[in-house]
């Protein structure tokens, strides 16, 4: 039989590809589209208003496994491209072009006709990349302080630019995707300290410069001054806890939403949906995903057959895990709401399609690792 015929090509899918992250994922696809179209339901829109998550969620997810068969080195080759792209759209969002979300104080997104997108979802997997690749070109010399500063400077650029656009929250998560990716590449802990350090002495600075508005959202958390909140800035997330709390164990049943008016149900507060509808059990099954995802991208980055794969599958994995330990943090009322997103559940045809691509490449690094260890044990 032909080495390229379809058969052959199909039998190694099935052989090498990693078939507990695609399933978890088909799994997290599904729960996550039925969450999306009951809060669109909820809010009057039906298929029409969950129809762009959704056909964004199958078509990621096909692409995916589409990526996976491609080598991750080809595709990081190529840093220069994935790096220009979504700069040039980063900073189209700057031009008239730049528009806002309906319900957002920021200008991070760009109008295509009657569909929009959001740049710096891309930037996140472009990041990935191409730190990626900065890494293992200087993992040799990690500790160098030319080098420490150089790695700084390259996650600066689109830290200041979703900065800019007014987007805090995402600019949170490159932080932490930069920080999880610089501690496997071995660096001295003192530069963390030093950072540490830094980050404590600057705090009365940035509260000081904070608005009124960012400033009540963090209050509205703290014991003593929730009450005095309670009308304003953490009025949506006392909302959220009730619609949660509502759900008992086994919740209300599906498509049965009894607080159709709360803002961002199918967006920042999905995870009202499930606890409301599916209760209990339904916020432990979501929980349970999550976790079964980040140890299989945790195990892919241990089993990465080098640094670059590693780094990859981290990245991936600080992406997914802060993006999800935040939006939970928020719909608990135990972190401010500063506009974070979950990752695959949250409605946003730009954020499900680009975190598939990120799932995709993990996916690569997955399957390069198979197939290379059964070539060495053939040999």
């Amino acid at each position: 039989m032909p080495l390229g015929s379809p058969k052959r090509t199909l039998q190694s899918f099935f052989q090498n590809s990693n078939m507990r992250l695609i399933l978890i994922c088909f799994a997290i696809t599904v729960y996550g589209c039925l969450l999306v179209y009951s809060a669109s339901h909820g809010y009057g829109y039906g298929f029409k208003g969950a129809s762009t998550h959704i056909i964004a969620s199958i078509i990621g997810f096909i692409a995916a496994l589409f990526i996976s068969q491609a080598d991750y080195d080809d595709i990081c080759a190529l840093w220069p491209v994935w790096a220009g792209i979504s700069l040039l759209l980063m900073i189209l969002t700057f031009t008239p072009l730049g528009l806002n979300a309906a319900g957002t104080d920021d200008t991070a997104w760009l109008g295509l006709g009657s569909v929009t997108f959001q740049p710096s979802e891309l930037m996140k997997i472009a990041f990935i990349i191409t730190f990626g690749v900065h890494l293992s070109r200087v993992e040799g010399n990690i500790h160098s302080f030319k080098t420490v500063l150089l790695l700084g400077l390259h996650a600066l650029v689109p830290i200041i630019l979703v900065f800019l656009q007014g987007d805090d929250g995402t600019a949170i998560v490159f932080i932490m995707i930069f920080l999880s990716m610089l501690f496997v590449s071995g660096i001295n802990p003192l530069y963390y300290i030093v950072g540490l350090t830094g980050l404590c002495v600057g705090v009365p600075l940035l509260w000081s410069t904070m608005s009124e508005d960012k400033k009540a959202r963090i209050l509205c958390i703290i014991p003593g001054y929730i009450e005095e909140h309670l009308q304003g800035a953490g009025w949506q997330q006392f909302e959220a806890l009730k619609a949660i709390g509502s759900g008992q164990l086994t919740g209300t049943g599906y498509l049965n939403t009894t607080n159709g008016s709360l803002f961002a149900r199918n967006n920042d507060l999905i995870f009202t949906v499930a606890g409301e509808e599916f209760g209990f059990v339904g916020g432990l099954l979501l929980l349970a995903l999550i976790l079964l995802l980040l140890y299989e991208l945790f195990r892919c980055a241990r089993q990465a057959r080098d640094s670059l794969g590693t780094y990859l599958c981290v990245g991936m994995l600080a992406l997914i895990g802060f993006q999800s330990i935040i939006n939970l943090g928020m719909n608990l009322r135990l972190l401010p709401v500063i506009g974070i997103t979950l990752p695959f559940f949250s409605s946003g045809g730009s954020s499900v399609a680009t975190l598939y691509l990120g799932i995709g490449l993990v996916l690569s690094v997955s399957f390069s690792q198979s197939t290379r260890k059964k070539r060495s044990l053939l040999l």
